[in-house]
């Protein structure tokens, strides 16, 4: 797998990106919102986990893959800072407070887990943000909800996620990670996961004053778990981690990654530039 680094440089206007850039919807835009203040952070956690066990490599081709997943991981702290900033401008004042305060808790994941957890905290994400990209890249529905303005960073991210969706994991491998920790860590990991995510999300929803509006969120669950139903459709491929012969790449998705990479690098791509 080529897992090439690639120099994206976006910029978001405040002035011309609604401030509800996910189908007009409030719900589903500060639940996006949420999930990027906590990309920076987390991704800088991945790159940690994975250069600790740098050493335990000896298959030169993952070794090339581990620098092209340090690389591509570096870009979306970068981008998602970035877009952070539109967040901000878009009233969000608690935003640098909210990343600062991830910032802390990883610090206290770090002291509390040793390194081989700490990985396999790194594969249960990485699993988690691979299949949310698949499902954004197979389905027009969810990706044409993004405004123009917005789409190029999420549609990005998504693919490079794909592509190196492997990498922590057959790094866990290597390092003599083993099938326990890695389910236990996968239990864990989505339950601090979606805690997490839920009190981010509740405290920009509190900012926009929709978060006592129980319409709001009937909508906003219904979109998620209904129609289209994002997540509903995640379960397959979430409970598949749980096999004690999974691997990501059980999940051909070559033919998915040429199309996008065309999409978005080709000589008319949205990122051609």
């Amino acid at each position: 797998m080529d897992i090439p680094r690639r120099d994206v440089d976006l910029s978001f206007d405040p002035q011309t990106v609604p401030r509800d850039w996910c189908g007009g919807d409030p719900f589903t835009t500060t639940f996006l919102g949420a999930l990027s203040l906590l990309f920076p952070e987390g991704e800088t956690f991945f790159v940690a986990s994975v250069k600790q066990h740098r050493d335990q490599i000896t298959d030169p081709e993952l070794a090339r893959e581990v620098v092209g997943f340090i690389g591509q991981e570096a870009m979306h702290g970068k981008e998602h800072r970035a877009f952070n900033q539109l967040l901000v401008a878009h009233g969000h004042a608690e935003a640098p407070a909210i990343e600062a305060r991830l910032k802390k808790f990883l610090k206290l994941v770090k002291r509390v887990l040793p390194p081989k957890s700490q990985l396999a905290v790194t594969t249960a994400l990485e699993h988690f943000t691979a299949m949310l990209a698949e499902q954004l890249m197979r389905r027009a529905e969810l990706r044409d909800e993004l405004d123009p303005r917005v789409r190029a960073l999420w549609m990005w991210h998504a693919l490079e996620e794909v592509e190196h969706k492997s990498v922590a994991f057959d790094v866990y491998r290597a390092a003599g990670g083993g099938y326990v920790r890695r389910v236990a860590i996968m239990l864990l990991t989505t339950i601090v996961f979606f805690a997490v995510q839920l009190l981010v999300h509740a405290r920009l929803m509190a900012r926009r004053g929709i978060l006592w509006k129980p319409w709001t969120w009937a909508r906003g669950l219904t979109r998620m778990w209904i129609k289209p139903g994002l997540f509903v459709r995640l379960l397959p491929a979430y409970f598949s981690y749980f096999r004690p012969s999974f691997h990501p790449s059980d999940r051909d998705c070559g033919a998915l990654l040429d199309e996008w990479r065309g999409e978005l690098f080709g000589p008319r791509g949205l990122l051609a530039a």
